[in-house]
């Protein structure tokens, strides 16, 4: 069955303002950053946030509640990439290519995550991180255990590679996969009857 010409247009309308909405809040969240650079965070203001993006200030509060919510935001669609590119290696800590797509897509967002740790947001980063996760283990309806598990492993994937990224990112995404995969299969051994 064929829509109707204004069906047709109220489609094609919502579409546009979607896609306008997703280009505001990518003005508003680069702008943020971009001060960032420049200012300390507390002393960034809604207006600088708004002049700097170029939207108004109604366009700012029909998207975020402050400038932590930006952040939030920003970092929640961030951390949601990175575990997307991830799911093609689920169940898989100690296959090299898994290791290689964390370090690949971390390598993207380097700027953004310095911009963020020099003012002082490792702990939003964290918990952002944390959030994401545990709410992908509730959907599949894990065991305690598991939850707990997989905050093991984000504290420990999120402690390598801050300090990979801190330290200029001297080694390759390769042998960063190579650590990250040795590490991995060590730890799976601990506890068991064999030696390391």
């Amino acid at each position: 069955m064929a829509l109707k010409p204004e069906q047709k247009n109220r489609d094609i309308l919502r579409l546009s303002n979607e896609a306008s909405n997703r280009f505001t809040k990518e003005c508003i969240e680069t702008a943020l950053l971009v001060l960032m650079k420049e200012k300390n965070f507390n002393d960034i203001s809604i207006t600088d946030i708004v002049e700097r993006a170029g939207v108004s200030r109604s366009a700012y509060y029909r998207n975020y509640s402050s400038k932590k919510d930006i952040l939030n935001k920003y970092l929640q669609t961030i951390v949601e990439t990175i575990t997307d590119s991830l799911d093609l290696h689920k169940n898989h800590h100690n296959d090299f290519n898994f290791w290689l797509s964390v370090f690949t897509r971390v390598r993207t967002y380097a700027d953004e995550f310095m911009i963020l740790q020099k003012a002082g947001f490792d702990a939003i980063i964290l918990s952002s991180i944390n959030e994401t996760m545990v709410e992908q283990i509730s959907n599949r309806d894990k065991q305690v255990f598991e939850k707990y598990e997989m905050l093991f492993w984000v504290g420990a994937f999120y402690n390598l590679l801050r300090e990979w990224v801190i330290y200029g990112m001297k080694e390759s995404n390769e042998d960063m996969a190579q650590i990250g995969q040795k590490m991995s299969m060590n730890f799976s051994y601990v506890g068991r009857d064999e030696p390391l």
